[in-house]
């Protein structure tokens, strides 16, 4: 659906037309845009998509403005006096916006209460519970340090604190429990390179920077934080010669790797090493993992080996050295 950027609102009565992409529910005044990644929704959800810069209360005002030239998703019925067909259509489109309103008051309700406040932010390293998580990841503390803070925030007038990316909105936060963000957006890293890597997950970037830690940095880093903000970052590919994707490897993230590297020639797929896991991350852990239990094990064998031969020494001895 193109969007009208005049600053007027208007909208014709509906027509009885099918088409092949917007379809319209009579009965629950819903519509849904199959030819526009299935949006859809009420009569205010219609304007702010119609006009992309205005807030929910433009979007009510605009309604109201326009309650003289009648819209409606219901089927009209034929009257044959014009100032009676006039007041049932005004009647009709207050009713549907009153209904709209209260939609729309419980919605903002449900997002007030549900609203996270930061109340500060430190350094890591302060705070043993937010230490152990990281490291439970694979993650140094020093390897975190650059990217992430303590975030300390309250939902609900409950105190939480979790591990947060600055975003380009807000703070992405995550602890053991629970995943979540004041704000969508991408978290973006530059440090003077041609190079971009991108990750899904701030954790996949800390794994892959542990991973090549011995290594000089060549790339700048961005983390989609949700492939949600994917969009939003399209100025960002325009801008490096190359660019290496490390996505998920569930069926959404398969599905954007593919769908970059048809639209973007410069860029490839770094997943590869990690496809048996879900993500890269999944990938270090499980790695890290491996590699204790092998580093156990050569203990284990080395002072079996030790204290096999310091029993071998033994029985070589004198046996009037043993009394």
């Amino acid at each position: 659906m193109s969007s009208n950027k005049s600053s007027s609102f208007y909208l014709a009565p509906y027509r009885e037309e099918k088409t092949p992409s917007l379809k319209v529910s009579h009965e629950k005044n819903l519509w849904v845009d199959f030819g526009n990644d299935n949006k859809g929704g009420t009569l205010i959800d219609l304007v702010l998509q119609l006009h992309p810069g205005f807030s929910v209360s433009d979007a009510i005002r605009a309604v109201e403005i326009s309650t003289q030239s009648f819209f409606s998703f219901h089927r009209q019925d034929s009257l044959s006096d014009p100032d009676t067909n006039s007041r049932h259509k005004t009647a009709i489109s207050q009713k549907l916006l009153a209904n709209d309103k209260q939609q729309i008051a419980i919605c903002e309700k449900q997002k007030a209460e549900n609203k996270i406040r930061i109340d500060r932010i430190r350094d890591l390293g302060n705070n043993r519970a937010i230490t152990n998580y990281i490291n439970s990841r694979g993650i140094s503390l020093e390897t975190a340090k650059p990217y992430c803070r303590g975030v300390y925030y309250t939902v609900n007038g409950r105190d939480y604190f979790g591990v947060g990316n600055k975003n380009e909105h807000g703070w992405s936060i995550r602890n053991k429990y629970w995943k979540g963000c004041t704000a969508q957006g991408y978290s973006y890293f530059q440090n003077g390179h041609q190079n971009l890597a991108v990750f899904e997950g701030i954790f996949d970037l800390l794994s892959y920077l542990e991973m090549n830690s011995r290594k000089e940095k060549k790339e700048d880093y961005l983390v989609l934080n949700s492939l949600v903000n994917l969009n939003n970052a399209n100025g960002i590919f325009k801008q490096y010669n190359l660019i290496t994707l490390f996505l998920d490897h569930d069926q959404s993230g398969r599905k954007t790797t593919n769908e970059l590297l048809h639209i973007l020639p410069h860029s490839r797929d770094g997943s590869g090493f990690y496809d048996s896991c879900k993500d890269l991350n999944d990938y270090y852990v499980l790695k890290d993992k491996e590699q204790l239990l092998i580093t156990k094990e050569h203990s284990i064998k080395k002072i079996r080996g030790l204290r096999a031969e310091e029993a071998s020494h033994v029985l070589a001895r004198p046996k009037r050295l043993l009394r």
